[in-house]
């Protein structure tokens, strides 16, 4: 064909595009498979760390069947007795039968404590750590131990006591309940 103007030549032009796209084909294809070869490794290391928080809480489970199991049988096998020690302690306060720590005060605050026979044994309120001892001691010579329910009343006037002393006192006696599981202490302020 014969134009009055530029002649082009579209054979030429038509192989660099078709080698182009050809190029840009195989490439993409390349990118493609790239793409599934990375996606299918990540698929199975998730399933392989999935596979092992699978076990992972198959075993947590395990364990905790296994735990709760033998809580359930400690339960069993000593509500009865604990129930029993606990109604012993309620029977022996009703009938007036408990510790009692009562503070008074002469020159000097002073902490006796005390049974439903009297007196046994008092100290002065030189730190917590003495007038938790001087329960503890009372307690071991009353042949208490350590896993017998014990009721205990600390006694004193809110009229005169100080608030620090009865803190203090309050704080040995939370220390004593450290040692003895079943040390229970409530207050009783006689001035109300």
């Amino acid at each position: 064909m014969k134009n009055k103007g530029i002649a082009i030549e579209l054979t030429a032009l038509l192989d660099v595009i078709l080698i182009m796209l050809f190029w840009v084909m195989m490439n993409m294809g390349r990118e493609n498979e790239r793409v599934k070869n990375e996606a299918a490794e990540q698929a199975a290391a998730y399933e392989q760390r999935t596979g092992e928080l699978t076990e992972e809480l198959e075993a947590a489970h395990s364990d905790y069947e296994n735990v709760r199991s033998e809580l359930d049988r400690y339960i069993s096998e000593n509500s009865e007795s604990i129930a029993a020690a606990n109604q012993k302690a309620l029977n022996e306060f009703a009938e007036g039968r408990m510790i009692t720590l009562n503070l008074s005060y002469d020159a000097v605050g002073k902490l006796f404590i005390l049974d439903e026979n009297g007196e046994l044994g008092h100290t002065l309120l030189e730190s917590r750590e003495k007038i938790a001892e001087s329960i503890e001691k009372v307690l071991a010579e009353s042949g208490l131990g350590k896993d017998d329910v014990i009721l205990c009343a600390l006694v004193y006037d809110g009229d005169r006591a100080l608030y620090s002393d009865v803190k203090l006192i309050n704080a040995a006696a939370d220390d004593v309940g450290k040692k003895y599981d079943n040390f229970y202490c409530t207050n009783i302020n006689i001035s109300r």
